[in-house]
C-alpha cells in the first residue's frame, strides 16, 4: 500500500504501483476515456439517424414535388433531364452527381432521368426505400407510385454522401475532445492532488508524534477518512491502555519482588554466619521457601503479563470442560492430597452440555486451577472443594472460613492478600481470573457462601 512521507510526497518504494494519486489519474482518465467511447458511440448512431432522417426526408419531398408535375397520360412524354452545360450560372457546392432522378411509366419505359438516374433500376414493387449497390457504391433510393401504378418515380442519393456529413460531425466533436484532453489531466492532477490533502496532513500529523504521543487524532476529517482516524484512535487507546498496563505492573512487580528478594538475602546471611549445622539448616530450610514463593511470585507475574496485553484470544475453539478438568485436576491434586482436601466435580444432567463456550482451554485451565488452588491453600485441612459445572455458570466453591465482608470487594485486585494469611501468595491468582474470564466473556463473581465457605461464581456477561 502506499505511503506518505512528509512534504506531501509518496514513498513509491512501497511496492510497484504503489502510488494512490497515480492509480486515481489511471483510474479517473480510464474512465474518463470509456466515457468518450461511450459518448462518441452514441454520438455517431445519433448523427447517423437524424441525417438518414434528413435525407430520407427530402428524398420523400423530392419525389412527391416530380411526381405532382407529372401529366396525367403517357402520351405526352417529356425528354430526358440533363444537368445546365457550363456556361450557366454555378452550383455552389453541390455535388449532384451524389443525387438521381428517374421516371418510368406503366410500361415501363423511362419517362424522365438525369444522367445519373439512368443508372437507378426500376422496382415494380411499390412505394418505399432500397439500399443497392450500382457500379460497387451504396446508393439508398425512394420509390413512388401512385395507386393507378401510372407512374413510378425513384430518387436516388448515393451514400457516401452520408457518411461523409457523418464523420465530419463525429470528428469534429472528436477533435474537441482530443484538444481538451490536456485540460482534463491538468484538472484531474489537480483535483486528485487536492483530495488527498486531508491524507498527507494526517501522515505528517502521525509522522510528527512521538512514541508516547497517544492522544487521538482529530477527527475533523472527510468522510472518507473518518473511518480510518476513528480506527487509529482506538488503536492508541489500546495501545496507550497495554503501556498503562506495563508500566502499572512494572511499579508493581518491582514492589512485590523487593520484599522477597531482601528476605532471601537475609537468610543467606543467616546461613552464611550460622554456627552449627542445625542453625544452618533451618536457615537454608526458609532459604528454600523463600525461594518457591519467589518463584511462584515470577511465575504469576509472567502469567498476568502476558493475558494482560492480550486484546482477543490468539487460539480459540470449541471448549472440552472435561479435558479442562483433567488438567486442572493433574495440577491441583498434590496439593490437595497433602492437605487432605477432597476435590469433587459436578456435570449437568445426561443429555445437557455444561457451559457451552469458544475459547482457549489452556487460559480456561489458568482460570480454573487457580480457583480451586485457592480454596485447597486458604480452607482448612481436610476441606470440601466442589467444582460444579452448570449449563449457564461454573462454581467454584469450599466449606472454609470465607472472607470477612470488609475485604471481599477488593478481592480479584492485583497484589491485594487479606491480612492474616498463613499461606504464601503473591495476590495474583484473582486477577488472572479476572482477566481471563474477561477475555472469555465472563464475568467472576465472588463471595461467601450462606451455610459457610466461599463461593467463585463464573457466568456469561
Amino acid at each position: 500500500m502506499s505511503h506518505f512521507v512528509p512534504g506531501g510526497g509518496v514513498d513509491r518504494k512501497a511496492g510497484p504501483g504503489a502510488s494512490l494519486q497515480r492509480r486515481l489519474v489511471l483510474l479517473l482518465l480510464l474512465g474518463a476515456a470509456v466515457l468518450w467511447a461511450v459518448t462518441l458511440t452514441a454520438s455517431f448512431l445519433h448523427a447517423r439517424h437524424e441525417i438518414n432522417e434528413l435525407f430520407d426526408t427530402q428524398q420523400i419531398r423530392l419525389a412527391r414535388q416530380v411526381y405532382s408535375t407529372l401529366p396525367n397520360s403517357s402520351a405526352d412524354l417529356l425528354p430526358q433531364w440533363t444537368p445546365s452545360p457550363n456556361g450557366q450560372r454555378g452550383q455552389g457546392e453541390a455535388e449532384l452527381a451524389d443525387l438521381s432522378i428517374a421516371v418510368w411509366d406503366r410500361a415501363g419505359r423511362l419517362f424522365v432521368a438525369d444522367r445519373e438516374g439512368v443508372l437507378l433500376p426500376r422496382s415494380g414493387s411499390g412505394t418505399g426505400f432500397a439500399d443497392l449497390e450500382l457500379r460497387g457504391d451504396e446508393w439508398r433510393v425512394y420509390y413512388l407510385s401512385g395507386s393507378d401504378r401510372q407512374w413510378e418515380v425513384a430518387v436516388g442519393q448515393h451514400m457516401g454522401e452520408r457518411k461523409e456529413l457523418i464523420f465530419d460531425l463525429v470528428l469534429s466533436q472528436l477533435s474537441l475532445w482530443i484538444l481538451a484532453l490536456p485540460v482534463l489531466l491538468v484538472a484531474i492532477l489537480g483535483s486528485v492532488r487536492h483530495a488527498l490533502r486531508p491524507l498527507r496532513a494526517l501522515a505528517q500529523e502521525v509522522e510528527k508524534r512521538n512514541p508516547d504521543e497517544l492522544e487521538p487524532l482529530p477527527e475533523r476529517m472527510p468522510r472518507e477518512l473518518k473511518p480510518l482516524v476513528q480506527a487509529m484512535n482506538r488503536l492508541f487507546g489500546r495501545v496507550g491502555t497495554a503501556i498503562e498496563h506495563e508500566r502499572q505492573m512494572t511499579a508493581d512487580a518491582a514492589h512485590e519482588l523487593r520484599t522477597p528478594i531482601a528476605a532471601l538475602q537475609a537468610q543467606l546471611e543467616v546461613a552464611q554466619m550460622a554456627q552449627s549445622a542445625q542453625a544452618r539448616e533451618q536457615a537454608l530450610s526458609k532459604l528454600d521457601v523463600g525461594i518457591e514463593r519467589l518463584s511462584g511470585l515470577v511465575g504469576q507475574l509472567l502469567a498476568l503479563a502476558r493475558i494482560e496485553t492480550l486484546s482477543a484470544l490468539r487460539h480459540a475453539g470449541a471448549v472440552r470442560w472435561d479435558r479442562v478438568m483433567e488438567q486442572v485436576l493433574s495440577d491441583c491434586l498434590p496439593r490437595a492430597d497433602r492437605r487432605q482436601a477432597e476435590i469433587t466435580c459436578e456435570w449437568p444432567p445426561a443429555g445437557t452440555a455444561p457451559l457451552a463456550l469458544t475459547g482457549d482451554e489452556d487460559l480456561l485451565a489458568v482460570m480454573l486451577r487457580n480457583l480451586v488452588d485457592n480454596a485447597v491453600r486458604y480452607a482448612r485441612h481436610g476441606a470440601q472443594v466442589n467444582v460444579v459445572f452448570g449449563t449457564d455458570t461454573i462454581t467454584v466453591e469450599d466449606n472454609g472460613p470465607g472472607v470477612s465482608a470488609e475485604h471481599l470487594g477488593r478481592l480479584g485486585d492485583r497484589f491485594y492478600r487479606p491480612p492474616g494469611q498463613g499461606e504464601p501468595g503473591s495476590g495474583l491468582g484473582l486477577s488472572i481470573v479476572r482477566r481471563i474470564a474477561e477475555l472469555h466473556g465472563l464475568e467472576a463473581r465472588f463471595e461467601n457462601r450462606a451455610e459457610g465457605g466461599f463461593r467463585a461464581t463464573l457466568r456469561r456477561r
